[in-house]
């Protein structure tokens, strides 16, 4: 198994696939969030948002967290016209199509490589209420209209992270708007966390999903220029990166730390840095369980990048 089929695979949580209809998931929905985050997104939606700036949802595949926004907005009464902004690329690349059949779903509407159809099928009873963008986020400007919720599923690289922060942070509104950080708690993402981190001043915790690893932040001032220039994760100091994890360790609930500590360690991973990564597993007893299997990932991949290392040597 390669590594980015093992990040589909850390996603895949028994009710997060599930399309049976229960009190979390009305609508039988398809998707890589859990119950929990859908009926977050819903009460937001619902309860909290006011209408002064856009709703955006970053990753949306075939529209769990969008239907979960949308009937919200819906139930909302005080926003007139309200929308969402669904964007991806809709590519039905192999790792999609893998995890797909492996959960024995019907037959995904696929036209051309893109699953854009799916989307809109599923999305149809709310379509006068979504707003479709498939577009390559690393090239995306959103230059519109005041953002009030920032749904983001799709820092899957550095480079994205840094596009998607560039792109739409400058036009958070301070003490109004929220950020959801969908894979703050998820073992591959871990610039999200230098992320965080750099931009602290910024922004406060507000809610921290159950048995999810959605981590949601309100922003607190107006991000400039310089905040943003910052965000570069290439040069990061291995003294950065403690304080960083640090400071995720100190804003999440019990049952996340584990997978902030398997993330850290994938930090070390990326850079190349392995006797880092396994001094940061060691802190964590053999036996500890951790959310969608993020620890038990984290330990299978740098097993492999040892290994590797050990050949490349001899």
């Amino acid at each position: 198994m390669n590594l980015f089929q093992r990040l589909f695979r850390s996603k895949q949580r028994t009710d997060a696939v599930s399309t049976q209809f229960g009190p979390g998931n009305p609508n039988g929905v398809i998707g890589m969030i859990v119950d929990q985050e859908r009926a977050w997104f819903r009460s937001y939606a619902a309860n909290t948002y006011t209408g002064t700036g856009a709703v955006v949802d970053l990753g949306c595949f075939v529209g769990s967290s969008t239907i979960a926004l949308a009937e919200g907005l819906l139930a909302n009464g005080k926003v007139a016209s309200p929308q969402v902004h669904a964007y991806d690329r809709f590519v039905w690349d192999d790792f999609l199509k893998a995890w797909w059949e492996e959960k024995a779903f019907p037959p995904a509407r696929v036209i051309d490589g893109s699953v854009l159809p799916e989307f809109l099928h599923r999305t149809s009873r709310w379509k006068d209420y979504i707003v479709v963008h498939q577009e390559d986020l690393n090239l995306t400007r959103w230059n519109r209209a005041p953002i009030e919720f920032l749904l983001i599923d799709a820092m899957k690289s550095a480079e994205l992270a840094q596009a998607i922060a560039r792109a739409f942070y400058p036009y958070l509104m301070p003490g109004v708007s929220y950020v959801a950080h969908q894979d703050f708690a998820h073992f591959f993402t871990s610039w999200i966390h230098l992320l965080q981190f750099r931009l602290r001043d910024c922004f406060e915790v507000v809610a921290d999903v159950p048995n999810s690893s959605t981590v949601v932040f309100r922003c607190l001032r107006r991000l400039t220029a310089d905040d943003l220039n910052s965000v570069p994760f290439s040069s990061t100091p291995s003294s950065e990166i403690k304080e960083a994890f640090a400071y995720s360790l100190g804003v999440v609930s019990e049952d996340k730390q584990t997978n902030i500590i398997a993330a850290k360690a994938m930090a070390y991973i990326h850079r190349g840095e392995l006797e880092q990564a396994q001094q940061t597993l060691r802190t964590i007893p053999a036996d500890t369980r951790s959310l969608g299997r993020g620890l038990e990932n984290v330990r299978a991949i740098l097993a492999e990048r040892m290994q590797q290392a050990v050949k490349q040597g001899g």
